[in-house]
């Protein structure tokens, strides 16, 4: 604990930042993000996707408006990749967009919650104080790199299970471009604008919608096993109805989140990783429909 995170702080480092700055990043990120970035403020964190031109998933972004400019939280392994992908169209822009790497640490705590409503975010001297999402109540910290956290492999491990039940959806390597946005359940979680213009990737995740042909959503399942890694399919019988999302271990074997075909959701799924590997359906803090549509 220091004077800046008077509570206990755990490191995460499976996450990493993007910071996006100048006087044109908020209407060059309209233009290569989901999210209608005239909805966000200071004080509230947002979803967004960031998408091929076809239409499928590269990463899964949470957008923070700070003093020091538009921070992007993704996983750490994706970051390099995403911030080629966003420097693709500056062109003329005024925009600047580079990794948060040793300018940005970013932890977790749940022994104190600094903010009280969901996705509200606070900044104090240069540290951001976000109210995560999944009970109990947790705090995101997005603070100088030079700021002191612990490292505690237990915080993390909870810390990443609570996201899972929080239903929040990701997108790690194995999985890079395996989606398109609705199957991540991001339209629910409010990531998505129907109503704002183009941006890359808005065609397909557009006619998806309008269609009403969302074929495929991400549920959550227990399961006695190890925990799968992302990409690993969901079986029906002999027949590819799925993949996984994201996963962790608990008491019982794993916990996951899994995009699976809604014609078979309510059928006996399993992984095609192990032999006894049954999923359980289990439920999510948002609803998501079975059927089509």
């Amino acid at each position: 604990m220091n004077d800046i995170l008077p509570f206990p702080t755990h490191t995460l480092p499976h996450l990493g930042s993007i910071l996006v700055t100048g006087t044109d990043a908020r209407d060059y990120l309209q233009g290569q993000l989901s999210f209608d970035m005239a909805r966000l403020t200071p004080g509230r964190i947002e979803l967004a996707t960031c998408n091929s031109a076809q239409g499928r998933v590269q990463a899964v972004l949470w957008m923070i408006e700070r003093s020091d400019g538009i921070a992007l939280i993704l996983p750490a392994e994706l970051v390099d990749a995403i911030v080629t992908r966003l420097r693709k169209y500056t062109l003329r822009s005024r925009v600047r967009i580079e990794s948060g790497a040793g300018r940005i640490a970013l932890g977790g705590s749940w022994d104190e919650t600094r903010v009280e409503a969901p996705r509200s975010h606070i900044e104090r001297d240069g540290t951001s104080f976000v109210r995560w999402h999944g009970v109990p109540a947790r705090t995101l910290v997005v603070a100088p790199a030079a700021v002191p956290m612990q490292d505690d492999t237990t915080a993390l491990h909870s810390w990443r299970i609570a996201d899972i039940r929080a239903g929040l959806p990701q997108v790690w390597l194995q999985t890079h471009e395996s989606f398109v946005a609705q199957m991540l359940n991001v339209d629910l979680l409010e990531g998505i604008s129907f109503e704002k213009g183009c941006y890359t990737g808005q065609e397909i995740i557009a006619r998806t919608h309008f269609r009403g042909t969302v074929k495929r959503r991400m549920f959550r399942f227990g399961a006695r096993c190890s925990p799968p890694v992302p990409g690993t399919r969901v079986l029906a019988g002999d027949t590819h109805a799925g993949d996984v999302v994201d996963a962790a271990m608990t008491a019982e074997g794993a916990e996951l989140l899994a995009v699976v075909s809604l014609q078979q959701a309510d059928a006996a799924l399993r992984l095609d990783s192990t032999a006894d590997s049954e999923l359980t359906r289990l439920s999510l803090p948002y609803e998501v429909t079975s059927r089509e549509g």
